[in-house]
């Protein structure tokens, strides 16, 4: 049995996030991101019951991921040691992973994360984190970083989606009822019209 619970672990934030993932800092503290990767997952990426989920992931699909994946942190970086890939035995799942799942799983666990990075919670109450040697961007700074964050993972997120639609021989155990169905269709929600063309009677 895996002993990994969630498919992104905090190190693999941390230490591909400069290079990859989300654009925090080298010596950003992994504690503050492990406690809200779960919720990341279960809010961006696993599917529910109901539809309306902004997940796309189903649970047999899920769990067969976390089944395959290494349970030591993944490594992409020379200069952080030896190279260690997520699914070592599974080229499919390792294209997947480096490709989509990865980056969009970085952004998730750090947006999740940012309400208690920059407002932390004390025996005294809620206060804003002090900012060592910079600035701390306050209230509306939180804002205006989730907003950007938002945007970028509604943005990435059709990609995965057709990534998957144009290679569902290669993902069987991926559920694309309610996907490629609008893959295939011309009116999607990024805004595109229908594409019907009327033509006059004569």
């Amino acid at each position: 049995m895996s002993t990994v619970t969630t498919l992104i672990k905090a190190e693999e934030i941390v230490n591909q996030g400069i290079f990859k993932g989300a654009p925090i800092g080298s010596r950003f503290d992994a504690n503050l991101i492990s406690p809200n990767i779960a919720q990341a997952e279960l809010r961006f990426l696993k599917t529910a019951v109901s539809p309306k989920t902004s997940g796309f992931i189903n649970s047999a699909f899920y769990d067969d991921l976390i089944a395959e994946k290494n349970v030591n942190p993944c490594n992409y970086n020379i200069d952080l040691g030896a190279i260690v890939q997520a699914f070592p035995t599974n080229a499919a799942y390792e294209t997947l992973w480096t490709q989509w799942l990865f980056p969009f799983l970085s952004k998730a666990s750090v947006y999740e994360s940012l309400d208690n990075i920059i407002i932390q919670v004390g025996s005294r109450g809620a206060f804003i984190n002090g900012g060592g040697m910079g600035e701390n961007i306050g209230i509306s700074g939180l804002k205006h970083l989730k907003d950007s964050f938002m945007e970028s993972l509604v943005g990435y997120k059709p990609f995965i989606v057709n990534f998957l639609c144009e290679n569902k021989t290669v993902y069987p155990l991926w559920d694309d009822t309610g996907f490629c169905s609008e893959c295939d269709d011309s009116s999607t929600s990024s805004g595109r019209t229908a594409g019907f063309v009327f033509k006059n009677k004569k």
